[in-house]
């Protein structure tokens, strides 16, 4: 049994997959921060299911891009319990994650996550042969750009990811190629999540609890912040920038 966790958003979800059934899912949206209920959540879904924890063979967790705060609670909670539990534990990058949200379809999928200042986070994916592949890893790009991007694309393609809000006011009626992924495929899900660590079980990608960190592309604010703050004492920028972010996380 295989545990799924996605706290890359404000949505908190989690799941349980075997090899070949979905067994529960619980997905929330609710304003909640994710250090209040996604303990909770997990304990829910393995009362609910009858599941214990002897009975999960390995850890989902999404590392990024995405919420620089949901992802280190996301990935602490996964690695204290891959740890304690002794079995093996996954990164799952967040646009691997959402592009599962939609089944085979011939458009190009360009998952979007917000990266806050009229930026995207933004990678491609399609289908060969029922098989999902990601033509083009993820980068961060304004909006607009990545809208003009599209404007002459041959094919056509459909956002999703919680970045919709900051492209949909910029597609007009001339966008005819560009679509939008409804509101139930556009959030993170940790069932999706699992979809897309099965390559990495696959080939024993298995991530070590001590060195996971987030994928975050760019630095967050807060580590430019503190780099601005103590730029000139050398040994303070020297420091970890997990305590940068520690010390600075409501600068997100």
């Amino acid at each position: 049994m295989w545990l799924g966790i996605e706290t890359s958003s404000l949505v908190s979800s989690v799941a349980l997959m075997d090899e070949e059934h979905l067994v529960g899912e619980l997905t929330v949206q609710a304003g909640l921060t994710h250090s209040e209920q996604l303990v909770p959540h997990i304990d829910m879904l393995l009362q609910s299911t009858q599941v214990t924890k002897d009975m999960l063979k390995g850890i989902m967790v999404s590392i990024g891009p995405g919420s620089f705060t949901g992802l280190r609670i996301g990935m602490g909670t996964a690695k204290a319990m891959a740890y304690a539990l002794q079995i093996p534990l996954y990164g799952v990058m967040t646009m691997d994650s959402l592009a599962h949200n939609i089944p085979y379809t011939d458009y190009t999928i360009c998952t979007v996550v917000d990266a806050q200042k009229k930026h995207v986070y933004a990678a491609l994916y399609h289908y060969e042969a029922n098989r999902l592949l990601r033509i083009e890893d993820p980068f961060v790009v304004e909006a607009a750009n990545l809208i003009n991007r599209f404007r002459d694309y041959k094919e056509k393609v459909i956002f999703i990811g919680d970045g919709i809000k900051r492209i949909e006011k910029l597609l007009d009626e001339s966008d005819s190629n560009c679509t939008i992924a409804d509101i139930m495929r556009r959030i993170p899900k940790a069932s999706s999540l699992l979809l897309a660590g099965k390559e990495l079980a696959r080939k024993n990608l298995i991530s070590d609890p001590m060195d996971m960190v987030p994928y975050y592309i760019r630095r967050s604010e807060a580590e430019v912040l503190w780099e601005e703050r103590h730029k000139d004492n050398q040994d303070m920028l020297s420091q970890n920038p997990s305590v940068i972010v520690t010390e600075a996380a409501g600068a997100e």
